[in-house]
């Protein structure tokens, strides 16, 4: 490869901006979460790699007057609701996570805790994480001599995670392949995938049509620097 062709592919590479991390903790007694990260990342990008965890959930419980907890339910919940990765096209919003979850703490077949998680990166690139609908019922505990079983009333959740994103800007979209030159193998690739998502979806309106067809005409050639 002569270094012209080397330094237009590295051109055409898609650029990272590097990872912005987040952690949120926060925990309600029934009232609605509105968590906002403090820092932004770039809301224009072309793409956002991103990975969410929630870590841990807790509970309190009330048993003769006296707040005990928090008591650990992270694994009475779904682990596939819990983690998430992916790739979305920008610019943002972006939508990471819209999920309720839920956890039956004693096993007893009915739901002791509930919420929806709504995380997502908003217009101006601040992550938000939005927990509604949240419902804290009671749980069966054995609570020893003299009392034994008990319902006891969830007065507390706790929860806590973080959100990786990553913002990757593509310097030059309308070469598919990364080859360095806009040409009749970019259209091929657009074509082949019409109507679908992904590769030739140069504007990343998620669906590969006449737009994209045509910003692959308009950008024939080497990319520029």
């Amino acid at each position: 490869m002569n270094i012209t062709l080397l330094v237009a592919t590295a051109l055409a590479l898609p650029n990272f901006g590097g990872t912005t991390h987040w952690e949120f903790s926060e925990n309600t007694t029934g009232n609605e979460i509105h968590w906002m990260s403090s820092t932004s990342v770039d809301p224009n990008a072309d793409q956002y790699e991103y990975q969410y965890e929630i870590t841990y959930v807790a509970v309190d419980v009330i048993f003769l007057g006296r707040v005990i907890g928090p008591n650990d339910v992270t694994d009475q919940l779904d682990p596939d609701l819990l983690l998430g990765t992916g790739v979305e096209n920008g610019p943002a919003p972006i939508l990471l996570m819209d999920e309720s979850l839920e956890a039956d703490a004693d096993d007893d077949a009915e739901i002791d805790v509930a919420a929806h998680f709504y995380m997502h990166i908003n217009g101006k690139g601040f992550g938000q994480v939005d927990v509604t609908d949240v419902f804290l019922g009671d749980v069966l505990v054995d609570t020893g001599w003299p009392f034994g079983w008990q319902n006891l009333e969830i007065d507390r959740i706790y929860m806590n995670g973080y959100i990786n994103i990553t913002p990757v800007i593509v310097v030059c979209p309308e070469d598919t392949n990364g080859d360095g030159i806009v040409n009749v193998t970019d259209i091929l690739a657009a074509i082949g995938n019409w109507g679908g998502s992904g590769e030739g979806d140069v504007d990343g309106s998620g669906t590969v049509d006449v737009t994209d067809l045509l910003a692959i005409v308009g950008s024939w050639g080497p990319c520029a620097t």
